[in-house]
């Protein structure tokens, strides 16, 4: 039985889970292609980058190929 993913992910457990290099990820969420939020408490340098498990996944369904002829065997 498999963990179900979370519904945010932390950049290095999204770049895991989609097989993306961290540069990738990072210029995806720039241009607005992949969701994510950053939690930053005031005064802080760095804060946390979160990516949506959810938009990642979308967007890599919608830029995948192939598959059409698989079925399901009963």
């Amino acid at each position: 039985m498999s963990t179900p993913t979370p519904e945010w992910l932390r950049v290095s457990e999204a770049c895991a889970y989609s097989r993306l290099s961290k540069p990738k990820l990072y210029t995806l969420m720039n241009r607005g292609l992949i969701k994510n939020c950053s939690l930053k408490e005031d005064g802080q340098i760095k804060g946390t980058r979160l990516v949506s498990a959810e938009s990642l996944k979308a967007f890599l369904e919608a830029h995948s190929s192939g598959g059409e002829h698989l079925q399901k065997h009963e």
